[in-house]
């Protein structure tokens, strides 16, 4: 393993844009080829310098000439990065944690770059979406990533209203915000399962995988661990509104009840998901009530 390291700076590297991933808590998870970029790099773009300086030391990379990319840079930056790439620069382009360019501004760049015909490199490795989605139990089949949700209340509920697709939904989340978005999901969605995902490769890493309102009982149980980031990952959303027969809706009434659903509440909640007409299925649930 040495001997790989002290070879790094040895190995050609191609004009181009290199876009690595990074560690999302865990200093050893980035890949040997994102390790040799990084030593070998004319250049590397970042967030924050201080955070990309504590993954250089810890690596003994040193002496890098850095270049500031985040939300309040414009085309000024962008038209520097591409002098440099026309110039032959050899340039990495790496986030504070994770993959770039997902739910971070490194998009704007790529697709300027690509304007210009300048070449491209992905080196995949940590995501804070795959890493959550793998190990939550939910489906990893079809599913669809919404960065972070609005911050109004109006706005995120009219966004999960319109989730009639059949996909898991991953989003990032704030610590703050959890709470509120968790009741958000058991208004809008019903009490369906969820995982939640904090810290993920750090020490206090925590993935929940239960019902809406087993993880908010959870959370309100042990407050402290409303901190730091977040993951959430929602079942599929919807399941071929049209199809749903008599004796489907009436499983999902009786879960409905079970999960401590008034008929108000659970017609209304299956009206959303299903697409149904609530007075129907305040009917049928009236009906099985009094059975």
């Amino acid at each position: 393993m040495q001997d790989f390291f002290q070879n790094l700076s040895k190995q050609e590297l191609q004009n181009a844009l290199y876009v690595a991933a990074t560690p999302i808590g865990n200093l050893l998870d980035i890949s040997l080829r994102a390790l040799q970029v990084l030593q070998g790099a004319d250049y590397i773009i970042c967030e924050d310098s201080r955070v990309t300086a504590k993954l250089l030391k810890h690596y003994n990379i040193t002496d890098k000439k850095m270049i500031i990319y985040n939300d309040h840079c414009g085309a000024e930056v962008r038209e520097k990065i591409l002098n440099f790439l026309i110039h032959g620069s050899v340039m990495v382009l790496v986030s504070d944690a994770g993959t770039p360019l997902i739910s971070d501004p490194g998009y704007k760049l790529v697709e300027y770059l690509r304007e210009y015909k300048q070449k491209i490199i992905p080196l995949p490795g940590a995501c804070a979406v795959t890493t959550a989605l793998c190990a939550s139990g939910l489906a990893c089949d079809n599913f669809l990533f919404l960065g972070f949700l609005p911050t109004t209340r109006i706005q995120r509920n009219n966004l999960l209203k319109n989730l009639h697709k059949n996909l898991t939904v991953v989003f990032f989340e704030s610590a703050n915000r959890v709470e509120a978005t968790l009741e958000a999901i058991l208004e809008v969605l019903g009490n369906r399962k969820i995982s939640v995902a904090r810290e993920l490769t750090k020490i206090h890493e925590e993935i929940i995988s239960d019902d809406v309102k087993k993880v908010q009982i959870f959370f309100s149980s042990n407050p402290q661990k409303l901190r730091g980031e977040f993951v959430l990952i929602i079942e599929k959303v919807g399941r071929d509104e049209k199809s749903l027969s008599q004796e489907q809706l009436e499983i999902e009434i009786r879960k409905a009840f079970s999960a401590g659903f008034s008929i108000k509440e659970l017609s209304q909640n299956l009206a959303e998901i299903y697409d149904l007409n609530k007075k129907d299925i305040y009917k049928i649930a009236l009906q099985i009530s009094q059975k």
